[in-house]
């Protein structure tokens, strides 16, 4: 099975494709990915995950040409939460 995962650090984006045997899940095909290795901080039982800009369990199964997506977390001050409440 086919598929591209991805990923973007501040300036530096990086999409990788990939084939591996099915089934796999999110977590599975990123640990297999170079990505693993270029940052070794994501971990995908921390770091959110998803398929296509939908948020997935890193248990989900990806299917043939998914783009599985690791997204950095989202930083807020406290400033910024305060603007929820207005």
């Amino acid at each position: 099975m086919k598929f591209t995962i991805a990923h973007a650090s501040g300036d530096e984006n990086r999409r990788v494709e990939m084939e591996m045997p099915e089934p796999v899940t999110l977590r599975q095909a990123f640990l297999a990915s170079p990505l693993a290795v270029l940052y070794p901080w994501l971990d995908p039982d921390k770091h959110r995950m998803g398929i296509y800009g939908r948020l997935c369990s890193p248990d989900s199964e990806i299917h043939e040409g998914d783009r599985v997506e690791i997204y950095l977390p989202i930083e807020r001050t406290a400033g910024e939460a305060d603007d929820d409440d207005a």
